[in-house]
């Protein structure tokens, strides 16, 4: 399996990860959602969709298109569709990679309008590295309203495919 294979498939565990993540906040009871702590929950996950939706236009564009990293207002209804689209957007753009462009450089703004450059592959890797963090808060939030928390664990994915 080549480098890029690897990180493709590693990506289909990143998307189980986010419906098991998605079916977690939908657990948690009605009367909970009122509670500070589920806007939190929605913030983290919204957070999680800013990240893929920033990177993916710094990486294939300008940097034109950013969202807000932490919109404390996301809305819960529509996280599902976001992460679906955001996912098709990765999907089709890691089918696009091979190993050579891993190690290729992209540039993008950073806060004082100039440039900083970044290659390929630890933007790919961070993709995959900067979830599992945000999911366990997630978690931790949901079982604290009375949610159902699902185990989203590498190894526990890789045997059930």
């Amino acid at each position: 399996m080549s480098l890029i294979e690897h990180y493709r498939l590693l990506y289909e565990y990143e998307k189980d990860c986010n419906l098991k993540m998605l079916a977690m906040l939908e657990s948690v009871p009605e009367t909970s959602r009122s509670d500070t702590r589920f806007q939190q929950a929605v913030t983290i996950a919204g957070h999680l969709a800013a990240c893929r939706e920033n990177w993916l236009d710094n990486m294939q564009g300008e940097g034109a298109k950013q969202v807000h990293w932490f919109d404390e207002a996301c809305v819960f209804i529509e996280l599902r569709p976001r992460f679906a689209a955001i996912e098709a957007q990765w999907t089709a753009y890691l089918a696009t990679l091979d190993d050579a462009k891993l190690v290729q450089d992209f540039e993008f703004p950073i806060e004082d309008n100039s440039l900083y450059s970044l290659r390929t592959e630890i933007q790919v890797v961070q993709l995959f590295a900067h979830a599992p963090y945000h999911r366990g808060q997630i978690a931790l939030l949901v079982d604290q309203l009375g949610g159902e928390t699902v185990d989203t664990d590498y190894v526990d994915w890789a045997v059930s495919g």
